[in-house]
């Protein structure tokens, strides 16, 4: 019932008092207008019935109500205090003025006017409704609940169909943070007709919020708006900056502080010295990102004595000083707060943190450890920092992800964990150009060395610092290894070609075997031994030694089985040039063994440099152009030998000479024309052959010397840099992969968890409905059932002249039976109940299985758990609690109340006997429709919360990726050219 109907009622009671006065008739036409809404007008005729006779104590009375129907309470209190003093103890006169002084926010002075009205009501009850209304009213914006409560209990016992004593009382039981249901009830009640009291909507937005439903809690307070719109009173004003408060924290709660933050200023407008709405401007402020903004509007709460009622407020202060840096806040928040709570964590951290600024650490340190131990976030990011200073990086790092793991938002650890991996893998600075140093060319070639040594040690970190890379550590550690062996030189061409026979010519003596089939061929090794002889190695890595003689005759005796066997052979002679060379003999790659290709292929990517022999007659071949773009576009530089120039004519030579040229000249440095055996016979010849046919070993040795061996430091460089470029372009690659792996798995699991938010908004309309429609179905049948054995119970004892009548068995047997059929209808219920949020819970477990491959942790398991825990909680707080209370209410009178008062008089009736036994029936709509509706919502929203949580992990892990992996490795490539 609103103000102006409250008044109107007043004014029609008033109206069988009217005095025959000679001003009965405008008192009559001022109540007419007022019924007709017209208050104005009234208050125009009231006005001059006041000015002919100003002691009209109806007039005064009328005119005062008039005044606070159109919400000027100010107004109307003067022709009340007049009416009291024409009319001391006048009912109407004392209600009204009460109202005007609860409308005005005069609670205590509201109080005493209110009580004489109710001692002077006589009995009055409409009056007297009103009168604990406003009472209730009073004592509730002073503080008292308790009396409150007790006042508008009164208030709803006299009106029971008054939905603003309804929603009065509603509010006032929700503000004592007790049990909900019965505060729920009078809501429900207030707003069964629309529109209902502002104070119910308001209410039920409260209702909303702490039922976890943000979006319906804004629907319920935008209705409250709207109705307190125009409404300026003092009252008014009150109750619309409680609307605008829970209008801003459903909006924090709905993840939007953007929308918020008006709110709360609209709210400091109608009362600005209020610390509690300083407070809620500075959390939207915070969760903005706006630290200065919040820093400052925490400034003016606590000022206003906002902590003094809540030390959070003062606790949410010091962490957004930690968080913005703000060194003197910090510190002198934390003393407050260490003052209030002298363990709190948050207070600690700020004190820590404020003697690491003043130089102690070892104090910090303490603090920091205590605050920490509780899983502190700001604490032990703290400690992170305090690593990091200390030269600690990989410590540091961990802090950081121990945080994130539980806060993945958290900025401070972010910002600690970017921080740490920068000094975990920091790459070389430039080297200087040898200008620059004043250097020689052998000093700069040693430092170029020196800088890719540092290159492959920074990639080195990167891959060992994480699992998914492990397995490339060791091959970096090859690259930067393979810069201080000799430089590898690997002869390649098609069988047959001569590679063999080169190697032999290169060394000067057949330390390679020819002459081996496409079958038995293996991948040779020719190196520095201060003995001839040689190893034979296995794919299992066991290694034979023998002698010379032994090895090449053990070579030529294998059959394709034992070469199968074979890694590698390799060849140890002692000369003095493969101290600082080594030749990889490679048998053709139209004919390596697919045993020995790994081998082979691991080979030519460690090469430095690639002799490609080509055959006389045959160079130039499709075959061989593919081969060689592949080498080429791995960065190798390639010398042509064109084999076998003995067995052409000088003008075919040149002519062969120049097709390969023009054909693969642009994929090898040169072409030198070469008889791999006149010049092996040159060589053994010794220096009796100095005029003899070389071969042409001269030229190639002088292109060989131009090409590779002057610059074998650079291209044991060249080969390390594109080793390591790679190996970190591979590295590079896979966190590119585990990144998008982790952004997919975050929206899969944010998309599920809007699903099941959905889900919770729909469960009231969707399953409660169900479970509503079944519960009623089964009790009807239940009843119908119960009335039919009551009948047939009481129908036997029957004599004409008597009424039915029934025994204690009677009574047990009918307890026994509503009791049993309860039960199936809510072991029913239950089972429905169990299957709906079971469904639920594998929706989010579905939702989160990418999260848990991303992010290595038991996603699916956390979610059953959670998912089986929050359904058997449902299920409790619903079916357990509603089964002990209808045991309690068959027991405690219900069927013996049936059995007295209605069984006697249903003369055989079964249907009069199921309406008897349906109108005592217990609530179940309150005992189990209400309490589901909030115990699923809750479950579901549990776990959609949970998946949000999962999500953020997993967006978290791809950050830690790319700062622990993408980041460096880019640095690293961008550093390797």
């Amino acid at each position: 019932m609103s103000l102006w109907t409250r008044i109107e009622r007043r004014i029609s009671d008033l109206a069988g008092d009217l005095l025959l006065d000679d001003y009965r008739e405008q008192v009559a036409q001022a109540r007419g207008l007022l019924a007709s809404g017209d208050a104005f007008a009234a208050i125009d005729v009231l006005e001059a019935l006041l000015a002919d006779k100003p002691d009209h104590g109806q007039a005064l009375i009328l005119l005062g109500m008039a005044r606070l129907s159109v919400r000027r309470p100010d107004q109307a209190l003067p022709p009340l205090e007049q009416a009291l003093r024409a009319r001391p103890g006048d009912p109407s006169a004392l209600l009204g003025h009460g109202q005007a002084l609860l409308a005005l926010a005069h609670y205590q002075a509201a109080i005493t006017s209110l009580t004489r009205a109710v001692t002077e009501a006589g009995g009055d009850r409409p009056l007297l409704a009103d009168a604990y209304q406003g009472l209730g009213t009073a004592w509730r914006h002073l503080g008292d609940l308790d009396k409150a409560v007790r006042e508008l209990r009164k208030a709803v016992a006299e009106a029971p169909t008054d939905t603003d004593a309804r929603a009065a009382l509603g509010e006032a039981l929700l503000a004592d943070a007790g049990p909900t249901d019965e505060a729920r009830r009078h809501l429900a009640r207030a707003v069964e007709h629309e529109p209902g009291p502002a104070l119910a909507y308001l209410a039920l937005g409260r209702v909303a919020l702490a039922d976890g439903a943000p979006a319906l809690a804004s629907e319920q307070l935008g209705r409250a708006r709207a109705l307190l719109e125009g409404d300026d009173t003092p009252l008014g004003k009150q109750t619309r900056l409680e609307v605008l408060l829970g209008l801003g924290d459903a909006a924090l709660a709905a993840r939007e502080p953007m929308r918020a933050h008006p709110y709360f200023l609209e709210a400091l407008q109608l009362d600005p010295r209020r610390g509690e709405i300083h407070a809620r401007a500075a959390e939207a402020h915070r969760r903005i990102g706006n630290l200065d903004g919040a820093l400052t509007s925490y400034e003016l709460a606590l000022s206003l004595g906002a902590a003094d009622a809540d030390v959070g407020v003062l606790r949410a202060a010091v962490e957004v000083a930690t968080a913005a840096r703000d060194a003197a806040r910090q510190v002198r928040w934390g003393n407050d707060l260490l003052a209030r709570v002298p363990d709190d964590p948050t207070a600690l951290v700020a004190r820590g943190l404020g003697l690491v600024s003043e130089g102690q650490v070892d104090a910090a340190r303490v603090l920091l450890t205590t605050a920490g131990a509780a899983g502190h976030g700001a604490a032990l990011v703290g400690l992170g920092h305090l690593a990091l200073a200390s030269g600690d990086s990989r410590a540091a790092a961990e802090r950081a992800r121990e945080v994130l793991r539980t806060t993945p938002g958290h900025a401070g650890a972010r910002g600690l964990l970017a921080d740490a991996q920068a000094g975990l893998v920091v790459a070389p600075p430039a080297a200087p150009s040898p200008a620059a140093r004043g250097a020689s060319a052998a000093e700069a070639s040693v430092g170029a060395d020196d800088e890719a040594r540092a290159l492959a040690q920074v990639l080195e970190r990167i891959v060992a610092s994480r699992p998914e890379l492990a397995v490339l550590t060791g091959d970096v550690s090859r690259a930067a290894a393979d810069l201080d062996q000799p430089l590898l030189v690997t002869v390649m061409g098609e069988f047959s070609s001569g590679k063999s026979s080169f190697v032999n010519a290169f060394i000067g003596a057949e330390v390679a075997p020819t002459g081996i089939t496409p079958t038995t061929a293996t991948i040779n090794v020719v190196r520095y031994g201060r003995e001839r002889g040689g190893r034979i190695i296995d794919q299992a890595g066991r290694s034979t030694e023998l002698g010379w003689d032994a090895l090449f005759a053990h070579l030529r005796a294998l059959t394709a089985d034992d070469a199968r066997a074979i890694d590698r052979v390799e060849i140890l002679v002692p000369l003095p040039q493969l101290q600082a060379i080594n030749i990889v003999d490679t048998p053709g790659l139209n004919s390596i063994q697919p045993e020995h290709e790994a081998t082979a292929r691991a080979f030519i990517a460690r090469a430095d440099a690639v002799v490609w022999v080509f055959t006389a007659g045959q160079g130039g071949k499709a075959s061989e152009r593919r081969a060689l773009e592949a080498i080429r576009g791995e960065g190798r530089r390639v010398l042509g030998v064109l084999n076998k120039r003995d067995q052409l004519s000088g003008a075919d030579e040149a002519e062969v000479v120049e097709f390969v040229r023009s054909t693969l000249g642009e994929l090898v440095e040169e072409v030198v024309p070469f008889s791999a055996r006149r010049a092996l016979a040159w060589k053994g010849a010794g220096d009796g052959a100095a005029a003899g046919d070389d071969g042409n070993w001269a030229a190639l040795a002088g292109a060989l010397e131009a090409r590779f061996f002057t610059q074998a430091r650079q291209l044991k460089r060249d080969a390390c840099l594109r080793r390591l470029r790679l190996l970190g372009g591979g590295a590079l690659a896979t966190t590119t992969g585990l990144r998008a792996q982790a952004a997919a798995a975050a929206t899969a699991a944010v998309a599920a968890s809007e699903v099941l938010q959905g889900a919770a908004l729909t469960f009231v309309d969707q399953a409660v409905a169900t479970e509503r429609r079944a519960l009623a179905e089964a009790v009807t049948a239940l009843h119908r059932r119960a009335a039919a054995e009551v009948i047939a119970l009481v129908q036997p004892r029957r004599l004409p002249w008597a009424q039915h009548v029934a025994t204690a068995a009677d009574r047990d047997y009918l307890i026994a039976l509503l009791d049993a059929g309860y039960g199936e209808a809510m072991a029913a219920g239950r089972a429905r109940l169990g299957a709906t949020l079971a469904a639920h819970t594998r929706t989010a477990r579905a939702g989160a299985a990418a999260v848990g491959a991303a992010v290595g942790a038991d996603v699916d398991g956390d979610l059953a758990r959670l998912g089986e825990a929050r359904a058997g909680l449902a299920l409790a707080l619903v079916f357990d609690r509603a089964r002990a209370y209808l045991t309690g209410f068959l027991e405690g009178g219900y069927v013996e109340a049936f059995l007295r008062g209605d069984v006697p008089r249903l003369d055989g009736d079964a249907d009069a006997a199921y309406h008897a036994l349906v109108r005592a029936a217990p609530d179940l709509d309150r005992q189990i429709a209400l309490p589901l509706a909030q115990a699923g919502a809750d479950a579901i929203t549990t776990l959609a919360d949970r998946l949000q949580h999962w999500a953020a992990v997993a967006e978290a892990h791809g950050y830690d990726l790319e700062v622990s992996l993408q980041r460096p490795l880019e640095a690293v490539l961008a550093r390797a050219g």
